[in-house]
């Protein structure tokens, strides 16, 4: 027995339509959220680790790595609040 394609059942189609929908609610948010959660760590480690790095080099590290994971929560927390406005109705 075959697999239904997405031609021969909507319901899929509509399914992986409001997947992929959800999956790219605030994509490019999510990966400059990410980049700068290891930015933010990898000046942290570079202060931490090399005994002539500047002091203003913790602030700012620690500065990236809040406001990164700030918008990393905001958009695991919008994508809940979509999902739970908007559930998938089939039919």
């Amino acid at each position: 027995m075959s697999e239904p394609t997405l031609d021969q059942d909507p319901e899929l189609a509509n399914r992986l339509a409001w997947i992929t929908k959800v999956r790219g609610l605030h994509r490019n948010k999510r990966v400059i959220g990410f980049a700068g959660i290891i930015a933010g760590a990898g000046m942290l480690l570079w202060w931490k680790m090399t005994p002539v790095a500047p002091d203003w080099a913790m602030w700012a590290g620690g500065g990236i790595l809040a406001l990164s994971w700030l918008v990393f929560v905001f958009v695991i927390y919008d994508r809940w609040r979509y999902v739970k406005n908007n559930p998938y109705k089939p039919g």
